[in-house]
């Protein structure tokens, strides 16, 4: 019983370790750049025409220069030329990233700059449709490297809608969504309860215990 008190919780936190990790897989290598999509990132190209398509990938591309130099400085002439300056909304990856105007948008896209790290998407693969030569919405994956760690990388998806302004189509609506597997979740709960149903029956042994060692003490002895 000993070893078994001593063992048993480093191989739960080894458990919850490995589970934990679990939330960190990425589906492929082509997050990364390490080798090219062979298809479309969801299967399809879309249904926008190819010129069209090229005006999107170009916006595309301006957007990764952003995001790849992260010059601060520069942010004003990036969101100008980017994003729309009616009807915005951007939905970051946290719960309370919900910017309903330009303003809003560009402190996401400068805060994503100063504290995200290494972002990058996969822009020719681009899933990229359209509604005449005014409208356009996209679907595409990435991923970020974060300046905190080189080993915390996550997979995101990017998905939005591009309206035609002063002659070129930019971003009117935009999200952004950590592509995670949260499933491992619901077993870590479970391991979590049943040891805390564990810790409680454990102390609760304890406690009687104790109780009833301070109860035989009390007792005088039968003659």
């Amino acid at each position: 019983m000993k070893i078994l008190r001593i063992v048993y919780r480093p191989v739960i936190v080894l458990a919850l370790f490995l589970i934990a990790g679990r939330l960190f897989q990425h589906p492929g290598d082509s997050y990364y750049g390490v080798s090219a999509p062979e298809e479309y990132v969801f299967g399809s190209p879309g249904n926008a025409p190819d010129d069209i398509r090229a005006e999107v990938i170009a916006q595309l591309r301006e957007f990764q220069r952003g995001y790849t130099a992260r010059d601060t400085s520069r942010i004003r002439e990036f969101m100008a030329d980017l994003f729309s300056d009616q009807n915005v909304l951007v939905l970051g990856t946290m719960p309370r990233e919900v910017l309903t105007d330009a303003r809003g948008a560009q402190r996401l896209v400068w805060s994503d700059w100063l504290f995200w790290g290494d972002v990058r998407f996969i822009i020719d693969e681009a899933q990229i449709s359209s509604a005449g030569d005014d409208v356009a919405w996209i679907a595409t994956k990435g991923y970020v490297r974060f300046d905190l760690s080189r080993f915390l990388i996550l997979p995101l998806r990017l998905t939005a809608v591009m309206v035609r302004e002063d002659g070129a189509l930019k971003f009117q609506q935009q999200q952004f969504q950590f592509d995670l597997d949260l499933t491992p979740l619901l077993l870590l709960q479970a391991i979590l309860g049943l040891w805390l149903v564990v810790e409680f029956i454990v102390l609760a042994f304890y406690l009687i215990r104790a109780l009833m060692q301070r109860r035989r003490a009390r007792t005088p002895l039968a003659a």
